[in-house]
């Protein structure tokens, strides 16, 4: 089951360095890592998505708390936080005409910018959850042959997290 840690620590150095590894030790693979310092810049969240049952949770929760730069750390619930991810996606026209109205409108419908454009290349950027950033790609990867443009590059942020309310 994947799980979303968020985990405010004392922003000194090899604190990232730290707590991955602890993940690494207990044998749980990250399957997503993102951190930032905050609106005070010597405290930082890492967000955290690891696959594991509850008492693995439970057991990377305790061992996370256990480190000296360790402020807090929680698991977050879907139903109670808002969960976001950037992407970036370089997407290249394989003929002489410029792109097909597919992409900008594929775009437009997702709320995905387009934030560079060449003769030949177009950057898109898209924020929302994975699904639907899982769900444009596919889109656009289905679209790729018959709309004349190819997937070049694709950048994503993973996971960052913040809980709802008070």
């Amino acid at each position: 089951m994947k799980n979303i840690i968020s985990i405010v620590v004392k922003n000194n150095s090899s604190v990232l360095a730290r707590v991955s590894s602890l993940f690494g030790r207990r044998g749980f693979n990250i399957d997503s890592l993102s951190v930032s310092a905050t609106d005070d810049p010597h405290i930082s969240r890492i967000t955290v998505v690891a696959d594991s049952d509850e008492a693995g949770l439970a057991q990377i929760i305790n061992q996370t708390k256990k480190l000296e730069e360790t402020i807090s750390v929680r698991a977050l619930k879907e139903s109670e936080s808002v969960f976001r991810e950037l992407s970036l996606v370089k997407i290249l026209t394989t003929n002489d005409e410029f792109f097909d109205k597919f992409v900008i409108e594929l775009s437009d419908r997702y709320g995905a910018i387009v934030v560079d454009v060449t003769a030949k290349s177009m950057i898109v950027e898209l924020t929302g959850t994975s699904d639907k950033i899982d769900s444009y790609m596919n889109e656009l990867a289905k679209a790729q042959k018959e709309k004349n443009f190819v997937i070049s590059k694709v950048c994503r942020t993973g996971i960052t997290a913040i809980e709802r309310g008070v």
